[in-house]
Order: C-alpha cells, then structure tokens, then sequence
C-alpha cells in the first residue's frame, strides 16, 4: 500500500471536522513549499546578478564612466515637484 493510500485510509477514518482539518494542513504545506521555492529562485537569480556584476566589474566595462556626470545626465529629464506644488523652474 503506497504512502498516500494509508494517508487516505487514515483520513477516511476521521470525523468530517477533522477531515477539513487535515485539508487545511495540506493546504499549508502546499504554500509553504511554494514559498520555498520562491526563496530559492530568487537567491538563485541574485547570484546570478552578482556573478554578472562581478563579470562587469572584471572586464572593466565601467572604467570610462564618470558615475557623478552620468547620474547628473540622468536625473536632467526629471521634473522636481514640491509638496505645495509651486514653480520649480528655479530648482535646477
């Protein structure tokens, strides 16, 4: 007799009450392993990012790259917004 034969014979056995009991268990561990699984994807994909990174930084990809001039590049197409929402011409 296979391990979920006996499970069900078991829960056959059981008063209704308990029945719904053990589903909800069953429910429980079925997301808790989902969320394991989750966990694990996503510790594997940022070891991947980190090996990538690592790669970048090997190959010195961003040696030529001011990091204060690009991020002031980036940051030019923003709108700033204060919170009483005045002009805001004069911020940059």
């Amino acid at each position: 007799m296979s391990l979920d034969e006996i499970i069900q014979q078991h829960t056959k056995a059981l008063p209704q009450a308990l029945q719904a009991e053990v589903f909800d268990f069953v429910l429980f561990l079925e997301h808790k392993q989902a969320n394991n699984l989750l966990i694990s994807d996503q510790l594997q994909r940022k070891e991947q990012l980190k090996k990538a990174l690592d790669n970048a930084v090997e190959l010195r990809i961003f040696e030529d790259i001011d990091g204060v001039a690009w991020q002031n590049e980036q940051r030019q197409d923003r709108i700033l917004v204060t919170s009483n929402y005045t002009d805001c011409s004069n911020v940059y």
